[in-house]
């Protein structure tokens, strides 16, 4: 198996990357800050609070490993030199420092979790601003999933290369996309289709990331100190060879355990995959489940599954198991050979250079039981570190996860569009394109459009018609930036003043107010709009489904909107999204809309509810792009762009 995805110096140089965004003194980590945070809940200060906790939770370690010499010490002494009262003192400071030693130690735990929160918090902030922006979610979801036999190695595909130019065409915020065509002999950028599962990345990897890495957050930095001051103490007593030996000791066995982390961490990078693949399996019985049903398909489904459980992930299952095994052998050997360790060195301070031979006997208990801790503690202070080993094949795995999707994203960023404000289009003019052509995503031999020229003015309602699969919904792809194709001719109109109807609705389970604004983030509930929604629901005969909240437009349904009105009702439900963006743009500050496009929403209709839709938009005067396949739509439109296979097509005036 590659090692790309080990415990290596890519992995670190990934690691460092990501604490750009934990720790917020960097560039990345600002543009995730939080502003309203509390200064006491701030990454560092939380970092250093664990640090001062360590640092007294070490300290009373320390006093707390000196109590067995004090309590040699006072049982051995005879009737005679008996003092009660000092040890009652010595019990008394050994339930104190013992209940401090528990409270410190469980601090250090609830600060590291606290630690958690925040750096999960940007992490998920970080990873949703490129995620977010720019269409990527979409460019992941599309050409990953073409992809399903993938492997630890991203495989490198490469997008043609073309550029987008956003401008700007007269006042208030009017921006308008234009398509110009690429030099072909312009390098193309690589960039890696195959990153599985985004949103096991955004959530299942980048929780597990944080929360290993925060839990090791306290080891690592009280480790200097304590190693640096045991250290320093076996110096003392055993003399320079102590603590050589030590160091000796732990160097060899990191080396060992380093085979066995790169191991499992590129093992577990393969199972996170398969566990993504294998949910997304399961996501897609719960999304399908009623055409599943009408096939009565649960026996092949059930072979499906079981074929893919048994052929991917139970052989990873296994060969981590194994892996960790041996793993968990090196890193127990490590600890009990170390516990043998401290005594071998204690015996030569005794036995070859004589050091307690002159102490009586009462000391040298004290002084042996002393000794045994300071050095048994720097033992097991790197013992602790080696027992880090299966923590860091979690961190390793996730860290490959979550940077290489970071570095995807960033060459998507570098893919598309850059800003040309030196274009207009005319008053009356809403769409214009001039010798359009394209072909699909990572196949410029198929073409799908040749040379479109095309004007739409105000009012003007065009069909688009055609074979399924000729590429209908294509033209709508580009004209909205969707696709990354191997583009040529241009294309422009006001994108601030246009509004798209898919065949599928998407809606995202919250109140009807919520629904009907999306995707506007800036409005505000008013009183008119209970009122104006109402209105709308009855006009559209879909007043039944306030029962559905309420009788609240601003309460979210307890079911999924999809799982509660049908194909047809989610259409009209999509197209008063339509209307009341229409009638209320003025009142959110949204532009007007002035070009709407179509893709079969009516398709589950019938062609009352479909005439009542069409005539509604003819009288506002609309620009309508329509996609369909009735010959009753035909009425509706003025001319009628006819698509054929390899990019060919007609346009025709309708009568």
């Amino acid at each position: 198996m590659s090692t790309t995805n080990s415990f290596n110096y890519l992995f670190l140089k990934r690691l460092v990357h990501l604490f750009h965004v934990f720790l917020p003194f960097s560039r990345l980590s600002l543009n995730v800050y939080n502003h309203n945070e509390p200064i006491y809940t701030h990454p560092l200060i939380l970092i250093l609070l664990i640090l001062i906790n360590e640092i007294g939770l070490q300290f009373i370690i320390y006093l707390v490993g000196l109590l067995p010499s004090q309590y040699y010490v006072e049982l051995i002494k005879t009737p005679d030199k008996r003092d009660f009262v000092i040890f009652r003192w010595l019990v008394i400071r050994s339930f104190g420092f013992v209940i401090l030693n528990a409270f410190l130690t469980s601090l250090s735990v609830f600060l590291s979790s606290l630690l958690y929160v925040k750096w999960r918090m940007r992490l998920v902030s970080y990873l949703h601003s490129f995620y977010f922006t720019q269409q990527r979610y979409y460019h992941l979801l599309n050409t990953t999933q073409q992809n399903q036999n993938r492997n630890d190695n991203d495989h490198v595909s490469t997008y043609e290369n073309h550029s987008i130019q956003i401008s700007d065409i007269g006042e208030n915020d009017k921006e308008s996309t234009d398509y110009m065509p690429t030099d072909s002999s312009l390098s193309s950028v690589s960039i890696k289709p195959t990153i599985d599962n985004p949103d096991q990345r955004i959530t299942q990897d980048a929780d597990s990331l944080c929360r290993t890495l925060s839990s090791i957050i306290p080891l690592i930095v009280i480790s200097p100190f304590a190693i640096g001051y045991y250290t320093y103490r076996t110096w003392q007593v055993t003399g320079y060879y102590g603590p050589l030996s030590i160091v000796i000791y732990f160097i060899i066995w990191t080396f060992i355990n380093k085979i066995f982390i790169s191991a499992v961490s590129r093992t577990i990078f393969r199972q996170n995959i398969c566990e993504g693949n294998f949910r997304f399996l399961h996501t897609q019985i719960r999304i399908h489940n009623e055409p599943i049903a009408f096939y009565n398909g649960g026996s092949f489904e059930h072979k499906r599954f079981d074929n893919y459980f048994t052929k991917f992930l139970i052989p990873l299952l296994y060969r981590r198991t194994i892996q960790e095994f041996f793993l968990s052998l090196s890193t127990n050997l490590f600890d009990y050979i170390g516990s043998i360790l401290s005594y071998l060195l204690l015996a030569l301070a005794i036995y070859v250079f004589h050091f307690y031979d002159n102490l009586p006997s009462e000391q040298l208990i004290k002084m042996i039981s002393q000794t045994s801790f300071v050095t048994m503690y720097l033992i097991y202070r790197f013992n602790l570190l080696n027992d880090l080993t299966d923590k860091l094949t979690i961190i390793a795995a996730n860290t490959h996860r979550v940077q290489t999707f970071v570095e995807y994203m960033e060459n998507i960023d570098i893919t598309w569009s850059e800003k040309q404000l030196n274009h207009n289009i005319q008053q009356n003019e809403i769409l214009i394109i001039k010798n359009l052509s394209y072909s699909i995503p990572n196949n410029s031999k198929h073409i799908v459009m040749k040379n479109l020229n095309l004007i739409l003015n105000k009012g003007q309602r065009l069909l688009i018609t055609g074979d399924s699969g000729v590429g209908k919904t294509s033209l709508f792809r580009v004209l909205h930036s969707i696709w990354p194709v191997n583009i040529s001719g241009s294309f422009s109109y006001n994108t601030a003043h246009a509004f798209l109807l898919p065949q599928r609705p998407y809606f995202t389970n919250q109140s009807l107010y919520d629904e009907l604004s999306y995707p506007d983030v800036k409005n505000l509930p008013t009183i008119t709009r209970q009122t104006q929604i109402e209105y709308l629901l009855n006009e559209w005969n879909l007043s039944h489904i306030l029962d559905c909240v309420e009788s609240n437009v601003y309460i979210c349904p307890k079911y999924a909107w999809q799982d509660l009105l049908s194909p047809g009702e989610l259409q009209r439900l999509s197209f008063i999204r339509l209307l009341f963006r229409l009638s209320s743009h003025e009142d959110i500050g949204n532009p007007k809309i002035n070009l709407v496009f179509l893709d079969e929403i009516t398709s589950s209709l019938d062609v009352n509810m479909e005439m009542k839709m069409y005539n509604y938009l003819i009288e506002q005067n609309l620009t309508i792009i329509s996609i369909g396949h009735r010959e009753t739509l035909k009425r509706y439109h003025q001319s009628e762009l006819k698509l054929y296979k390899n990019g060919n097509y007609s346009l025709e005036v309708l009568d």
